[in-house]
């Protein structure tokens, strides 16, 4: 798991720890399969994927105690080995069950572990479905290492499906589908006679399909939604639950055949290092099988399906939304962001029913949603008075945080809603007064120049001044990615004091901007059939070229937490207005502010790391002399060898390029860079741009020319920097190769913007992004940044997920 999907995840839990929503203990003394008590408080317990509720039922309780007594609490072996004769029972009963070969496992995960890499090889090629679940993923991943092709489709997309199949089917021996029977998220099911119609259609298809959730509490003798819609087919492979529904331990694999069971079974790596289901649980495990074999199985499923329509009907009759309305006890109830879900959930386990959510990295971030289950032992009693209690919440904590019933159906794609409460009245939504009050321009020229640059000329590469050339720059580019929209917002008391002040942009970004050189380059070869594979429209705090703190934002305000809101809304209405999947809040210092870092979780952004920024924040020295003293003894060492041997053959030029040919040649010298540049994919800058830059005030351009050689010869290094008062940000590096190690060339012109900052009487060089150590040799100090994003759609970034990492990491130069 990569760094920042760890830093991710911990930052949801802590949101959930924080909310006492998640890694709860329970303290009830003996559970009775309805209730459970947390934190001092008893709660009908719609958390239990316990369907049946068979977790007391005297059969599996007799049958855990018989085993106990005959073989004790565990047989310690290796399934290579030996097993406990239970297993030999237990899976000759699942294999009538399903009517083919079958392996019980320790666990469903581990039964995923043991058989994809087992069934699929090197010649073969996968589609992962965007939603199946994050264990046959975990599996997946073993794939890479033997160079297995792995892409992924939209959740239940069979359209690509299809197409993947076409493309693939030629260059690959079989081609697998990966997905779940029931979605654990959202309840919904696969298409299984789509799935079976591409099955007979094309000989390379094959599907693997964990119905975990589908087990048990529907189908003859309990064999699930997908049994019970194909009940076999010789190119399926069929994971199974025998916990959940089943109510003991463990999972199962059904086979198509025998000798893929064989293989398995010999070659899984999980059935051979991995301990076995303990006596107590496959003695529960064998007398839920015998129970699910027997008649009397089939009023404990009736009285669930009677359930699960009573919540249907009652869901709306309430008004309360659906993802899709199935026959699954297993239900979600859209809202959009954390922030959402997490207080309905806290204020339902207030009035005593347990629910979960299902939120990110589960689902999209603005598509988390009320996760609940029926079970064998509630009554409607308890789902009536459950969803009562979620029809009266639902509507008045998306009023409070400024969502509504429209939202929501626009963000999910679903019919429009009306909810009501348990009085079957509407409910009406009070309007609140506001103290802040919110300007957005779509002009530059439309805010002061005085009272911008007071503001933001400080902060970054975007005075006034500069922001009306990349407005003229980049307004009607003929390529997409070189058409951006400008919005400036600003947020007043009623004072009239400043809380808030920012800007901006609508741009097409690279979705791999931030993934690995080795991903980029992979994306990159993609990008020769398709130039925009694998980009989205995103709307972005400041703009592409512009660096620096973006945002202005009183925080000794006491609604500064009401003026970000009102930024971000209005930023997310410019998400949904131009069709953007993507929010990105930019830069800040990673570290700095837990109180902005949990805000903006709770709005449904996540903290995502970026390459350190390289600062030099005092320039104060008198000359050469204290500059090189101040640098460590090692980098003073590399300036006096690598770079100072080599001042006197450059001819520094600081006068911008007043010619075409002088425009040309430094855009020639970026385009260099540009194309081996994969640290930070970005899309190359128009040369319209470089004309602009170099006619600007607030730009600085230094260029290297060798002085041995021919008068006029080309430089060989040119830097791109913007200096407004005390300040100087190098942004783009362009250089000749054949004399980068030759004459350190890249080397030289870091160490020329340190004394051009200088001589400019500035105090704070900003060296930008990547190449850190060639920085630090020269006194700049690196500091983490991070961004803050908002996905609406994270499928993209799924799908890179899937991509090989094999190359190792190139440091771009700059």
């Amino acid at each position: 798991m990569s760094a920042q999907m760890i830093n991710t995840l911990n930052q949801v839990m802590e949101l959930g720890i924080k909310k006492s929503l998640i890694h709860r203990f329970t303290q009830d003394e003996v559970l009775n399969g309805r209730t459970v008590t947390i934190d001092g408080r008893e709660m009908i317990n719609f958390g239990s994927c316990s369907y049946l509720g068979l977790e007391q039922h005297p059969a599996l309780i007799e049958g855990v105690i018989d085993a106990t007594h005959r073989y004790g609490t565990q047989f310690s072996s290796s399934r290579t080995y030996a097993s406990l004769g239970l297993y030999q029972e237990l899976e000759q009963r699942l294999e009538q069950m399903f009517a083919r070969p079958v392996l019980v496992t320790a666990s469903t995960t581990l039964g995923h572990l043991a058989t994809i890499p087992v069934i699929v090889d090197e010649k073969d090629a996968v589609v992962l479905d965007m939603q199946v679940h994050n264990s046959v993923q975990m599996a997946v991943q073993q794939l890479k290492a033997q160079g297995v092709s792995i892409t992924m489709i939209r959740h239940n997309d069979m359209d690509a499906l299809e197409n993947k199949i076409l493309q693939l089917r030629n260059k690959h021996r079989k081609v697998w589908y990966f997905a779940d029977g029931v979605y654990s998220m959202y309840g919904d099911f696969a298409p299984m006679q789509r799935l079976k119609e591409l099955m007979d259609q094309y000989t390379p298809f094959h599907l693997y399909i964990d119905d975990a959730h589908g087990m048990s509490w529907t189908g003859e003798n309990g064999i699930g939604v997908v049994c019970s819609q194909l009940f076999y087919h010789e190119k399926m492979v069929l994971a199974g639950s025998l916990n959940k529904s089943f109510a003991s331990a463990g999972g199962f694999i059904a086979f198509p055949n025998a000798e893929m069971a064989y293989n398995v079974k010999n070659c899984g790596g999980t059935l051979i290092f991995c301990g076995p289901i303990q006596p107590p649980m496959l003695g529960a495990a064998c007398a839920s099988t015998r129970l699910h074999c027997s008649e009397e199985i089939l009023p404990i499923q009736q009285k669930v399906a009677r359930l699960i329509d009573f919540t249907n009907r009652r869901i709306e009759e309430l008004g309360l939304p659906q993802f899709e309305e199935t026959q699954s006890p297993l239900f979600f109830i859209p809202s959009g962001l954390p922030k959402l879900t997490t207080e309905i959930i806290a204020r339902m386990h207030k009035d005593g029913f347990y629910l979960n959510t299902a939120s990110f990295p589960a689902t999209p971030m603005k598509r988390g949603g009320v996760r609940f289950m029926v079970n064998g032992n509630l009554e409607k009693e308890d789902v009536a008075q459950m969803l009562d209690a979620l029809a009266y919440h639902y509507p008045r904590v998306l009023a409070d945080a400024g969502s509504s019933p429209e939202k929501v159906a626009k963000a999910f794609s679903i019919p429009e809603f009306q909810v009501k409460n348990h009085a079957s009245s509407s409910v009406q939504l009070v309007p609140r007064k506001e103290n802040l009050a919110a300007e957005l321009f779509r002009d530059i020229h439309q805010a002061d120049v005085r009272e911008w640059d007071e503001l933001m000329a400080g902060r970054g590469n975007f005075t006034h001044a500069t922001l009306q050339m990349l407005q003229y720059t980049f307004s009607e580019g003929e390529a997409p990615e070189n058409n951006w929209d400008f919005y400036y917002y600003k947020v007043n008391d009623k004072a009239g004091n400043t809380v808030l002040n920012t800007f901006y942009s609508t741009v097409l970004l690279k979705d791999d901007m931030f993934a690995s050189a080795s991903i980029s380059r992979q994306v990159e070869e993609m990008r020769k059939n398709d130039p925009y594979h694998l980009t989205s429209k995103s709307v972005i705090l400041g703009c592409p070229i512009t660096k620096g703190s973006h945002l202005y934002l009183d925080r000794a305000h006491p609604e500064w937490k009401k003026a970000l809101s009102m930024l971000i809304h209005q930023m997310q209405h410019t998400v949904e207005e131009v069709g953007a999947t993507q929010l990105i809040l930019r830069e800040f210092r990673k570290g700095a502010d837990d109180e902005l870092k949990d805000f903006l979780l709770e709005q449904g952004l996540i903290e995502s790391d970026i390459p350190d920024e390289c600062l030099i924040t005092d320039l104060s020295w008198k000359g050469q002399d204290e500059y090189l003293q101040r640098l460590g003894g090692k980098y003073r060492y590399n300036v006096r060898k690598e770079i100072l041997p080599f001042t006197e053959q450059f001819r520094v030029v600081n006068e911008k390029p007043a010619t075409a040919k002088e425009v040309k040649e430094c855009y020639e010298l970026y385009s260099n860079v540009f194309e081996q540049a994969y640290e930070m994919n970005v899309h190359k800058l128009p040369y319209r741009f470089f004309e602009n830059i170099c006619a600007h005030p607030d730009y600085d351009i230094i260029r290297l020319y060798l002085k041995e050689g021919a008068e006029g010869r080309k430089p060989v290094a040119v830097l791109f920097s913007h200096k407004r008062g005390e300040n100087y940000h190098a942004l783009i590096v362009g250089l000749d190769y054949d004399y980068v190690h030759s004459h350190n060339t890249y080397k030289q012109i870091l160490y020329r913007s340190v004394w051009r900052a200088w001589e400019l009487g500035c105090t704070h060089l900003d060296l930008a992004f990547t190449a850190e150590l060639e920085k630090k040799k020269i006194g700049a100090r690196p500091y983490p940044n991070c961004i803050y994003v908002q996905s609406a759609d994270h499928f993209n970034q799924a799908v890179l997920t899937t991509l090989a990492q094999a190359e190792p990491k190139l440091k771009k130069l700059a």
